[in-house]
């Protein structure tokens, strides 16, 4: 689409959206038959299915495109943003269905003749229940095949649009870790598959919401549910919603940097009436952050070099925006910010709820560390930022079969004693630990003899999440290390090599973090020997470390990666945390051992400076 057809398009909704939306925006946000009207309104348009291919009748978008109608809907209306958003990710799982299915069932031609055209106009209005495929563990709704199609059990915790869609899209695990989406109706209904057996889908109530109470969310039960081949929309990959949220990371800031536009509307329009000026002066620096912030998506998105961790502190960083202007919207509207029908009250309820839409542990982590910002700043070491990279110990951590347990016995009560006073036991490659030479080579140093120097290294971060959440097994490669310096230059001789495989998010449990399979065999990731050969030969590094518990894949029980960075008494970090917080150059690595006497390792506290 041309600048000026782009222009066009954003001209026609944000006439709409200020004529018939901006006036009933209050009750929009409780009454469905509202919700719903202004729906058909974006239909009638020709404005919900603005992804969607032109020979599908869609407009073809770009993500930029897109996103500029996102932050326009979500400055006049919220709620109306948040439902259409739902449909118009249907339509993208529409639009994407070609070639992930079998060869025999690949061709979803029929099934998208069958709802895009209608669903671009808003005749058929589809809604999407897939987030619970987010949850890490065991799934909550399931798939199995069967003749003709799949049967379906299990809860579908999130749906938005009862009684305003007709159907939604499904997603379910498959017992490879696979996920498959169906269409199914979205009403209480009973299905007969080819068997004569009969499957029942329930909705709850709607949930009583603090916002955005008129898009009419439930949950939903299915029992035996049948899903035929032919509303089949597509199978994915173990791990896709992972990859795709890390892709797609910074799409939503679309919707929360509306919501700041928002906010600071109210704000402008109450300077006007009030006349003060450090109300002025308030609207223009929060002004001028904002347009810096929407700037910083838009340099950030066209930047194929961006790290997942830039996004994720760009994203933390509309989040906390949005929330600080609309609490800036609602100091200045006073006391009448505390009706429900405020406008400003309204917009502060929803940058609350565009806080943890689409929301995932990475998300989470990153918006609370925007939160506590200044604190950790004010502790910073020489002006820099300093990490924890070493889990709690605990007396239920992982513990690799034979390991002795951690183990806590009270010596002194403060009551008591006048002091309190525990004992500790823990072996020496338990929590996060660093492995001596002499675990290996009967003549290698032991962890007492590693000089002070070795301890304080630089460190850069090679981040393989993706490719870990695909296959547990993955192991680091060249062509990966070659990818990283594409990117960032050469690695700098005698640093400290961490990766990021995610395998962190696993820790609080043991089943989740060995991964073993029915023959007792362990699948996590780590670096493979060619890599880290060439990273000693070519790259000289000091050492090597791991969110995992081995620098050695879960299925090496020969140790070949630790027995070669060990031969030469360098660096071997393992069940290291918090690796996401680093960049990817420039952090500077200190690791507190305990300096045990003949020790084969020690648990370590280590710190990442950047």
């Amino acid at each position: 689409m041309s600048s000026s057809e782009t222009s066009n398009f954003l001209e026609i909704a944000e006439t709409y959206l200020i004529e018939k939306v901006v006036p009933k925006a209050s009750e929009i946000e409780k009454d469905p038959q509202l919700l719903s009207d202004a729906l058909q309104g974006l239909g009638k348009r020709n404005l919900l299915g603005l992804k969607v291919s032109e020979n599908w009748g869609g407009k073809a978008l770009t993500d930029e495109e897109y996103g500029l109608f996102q932050q326009l809907i979500a400055r006049y209306s919220g709620t109306l943003a948040f439902l259409q958003t739902q449909h118009q990710s249907a339509c993208g799982i529409l639009m994407s269905s070609d070639g992930a299915l079998a060869p025999a069932v690949s061709d979803r031609t029929s099934l998208k003749s069958d709802y895009l055209p209608y669903m671009v106009r808003g005749e058929i209005l589809v809604g999407v229940g897939f987030s619970q495929i987010r949850r890490l563990g065991k799934p909550i709704i399931t798939a199995t095949s069967v003749e003709g199609g799949y049967e379906l059990n299990g809860v579908v915790p999130w749906i938005t649009g009862w009684g305003i869609f007709s159907e939604f899209i499904i997603a379910a695990t498959l017992p490879d870790g696979g996920v498959v989406f169906g269409i199914v109706p979205f009403q209480d209904t009973q299905s007969q598959d080819i068997s004569e057996h009969r499957g029942v889908i329930k909705f709850s109530p709607t949930a009583q919401l603090a916002a955005m109470g008129s898009t009419n969310t439930v949950s939903a039960n299915l029992d035996k549910w049948f899903l035929p081949q032919e509303k089949v929309v597509s199978i994915k990959p173990a791990g896709w919603i992972h990859e795709s949220d890390r892709k797609n990371i910074l799409k939503a800031t679309y919707l929360i940097t509306g919501c700041a536009f928002a906010g600071l509307d109210i704000i402008e329009s109450i300077s006007r009436q009030k006349s003060l000026p450090f109300i002025k002066n308030a609207f223009n620096s929060l002004q001028k952050e904002l347009n810096e912030c929407c700037y910083r998506i838009n340099q950030t998105i066209h930047n194929p070099n961006t790290t997942f961790n830039e996004k994720l502190k760009l994203r933390a960083w509309t989040i906390d925006l949005a929330n600080r202007i609309a609490h800036a919207a609602v100091t200045v509207s006073s006391g009448a910010a505390n009706y429900a029908e405020n406008p400003a009250q309204r917009v502060y309820r929803e940058a609350l709820v565009f806080t943890v839409s689409g929301q995932n542990s990475a998300i989470m982590e990153a918006t609370l560390d925007r939160l506590v910002t200044d604190y950790r700043d004010s502790s910073s070491f020489l002006g820099k930022k300093v990490v924890h990279l070493s889990h709690v110990i605990k007396l239920d951590i992982p513990q690799w079969e034979g390991d002795p347990p951690v183990e806590f016995k009270t010596v002194a009560e403060l009551g008591k004693d006048g002091y309190y006073l525990r004992q500790f036991s823990i072996g020496e490659h338990s929590a996060t630990h660093i492995n001596a030479a002499k675990s290996f080579y009967e003549d290698g140093i032991s962890i007492d003899e590693y000089p002070a120097e070795s301890l304080v290294k630089p460190a850069i971060v090679i981040d393989v999440y993706t490719q870990a959440q695909v296959r547990a097994d993955y192991l680091l490669s060249i062509a990966d290390v070659e990818e990283w310096e594409k990117k960032y230059g050469r690695i700098p001789n005698d640093s400290i090599v961490l990766l990021y495989t995610g395998w962190q998010e696993k820790w609080c449990g043991a089943e989740e973090f060995f991964n073993q399979d029915d023959l007792g065999e362990m699948h996590f990731p780590g670096f493979s020997y060619d890599a880290v050969k060439f990273l000693l030969n070519e790259r000289q590094i000091a050492g090597i470390g791991i969110d995992t518990h081995g620098v050695d894949s879960g299925k090496d029980t020969e140790f070949v990666v630790n027995r070669l960075i060990l031969k030469e008494s360098r660096i071997v970090l393992e069940n290291l945390t918090n690796l996401h917080k680093l960049p990817p150059l420039g952090t500077t690595l200190v690791i507190g051992i305990l300096r045990l006497d003949d020790g084969s390792g020690s648990p370590a506290g280590v710190f990442g400076f950047y």
